[in-house]
């Protein structure tokens, strides 16, 4: 009888980077952290090669930064970064509701569907982590439903530094429930196919959520400042 022996099909230098980047969102890797190489090559088990192509890939996605001569480092989300990251996400994700409004069908309102139902089983487990992954892939579902191939891609580029962010947002949120009352509202309009609503409710939550995170990063630079 043979044994089936499972094969892991991604490169190595992708199973280097998503490594790194569920340290990152587990918090095993926190923001500012000093990386090296050598280092990552050890824990993981991998070449440093290899490691070090992983970490250009994190560095495209904008989870890491690499400084020359110095080595590598876990993006620091700033205050300036939170508020460009909530500016765009808004007009992109705004966009996208309007769009998926526009064009629902019967296996689009399913998706959107499953993807709140996960939101609220998150929120029930009451695990952070998995809160924001649910949020994120609930924005993600609404931007695959615009059917707009450059929105999706545009969106794809920022997914990973917006999960950093959801992640301190979710923090920030004393009652949980309340997020899953927002994207209820927001999944209504959209199965509904009221595109205006479903843009006015996606951009004023990511709007009213980026400027408190905003407020909360300004406080702590002035904290460090001083």
């Amino acid at each position: 009888m043979t044994t089936r022996v499972e094969i892991d099909k991604r490169s190595l230098d992708r199973q280097a980077a998503d490594w790194i980047r569920d340290a990152i969102f587990s918090g095993d890797l926190a923001p500012g952290s000093k990386l090296t190489e050598i280092s990552l090559a050890t824990q993981i088990g991998l070449s440093r090669s290899t490691v070090r192509a992983g970490m250009q890939r994190l560095a495209n996605e904008g989870l890491l930064i690499q400084h020359a001569y110095t080595g590598w480092e876990v993006v620091s989300l700033s205050a300036t970064d939170a508020w460009e990251l909530y500016t765009l996400r808004s007009n992109l994700e705004g966009m996208a509701a309007r769009l998926a409004a526009a064009n629902i069908d019967e296996a689009g309102r399913q998706r959107l569907l499953d993807a709140l139902a996960e939101l609220k089983s998150a929120i029930k487990d009451k695990d952070r982590r998995r809160i924001a992954q649910a949020d994120l892939a609930f924005h993600k579902t609404v931007v695959a439903l615009s059917r707009h191939r450059r929105l999706i891609v545009q969106y794809g580029l920022i997914s990973d530094p917006v999960l950093l962010y959801i992640l301190l947002t979710t923090r920030l949120m004393e009652y949980s429930e309340a997020i899953y009352a927002e994207h209820e509202q927001m999944a209504a309009a959209i199965l509904n196919g009221d595109a205006a609503q479903a843009e006015k409710l996606v951009c004023d939550s990511a709007k009213m959520h980026g400027e408190r995170l905003v407020k909360v990063l300004q406080t702590q630079g002035e904290i460090q400042e001083a």
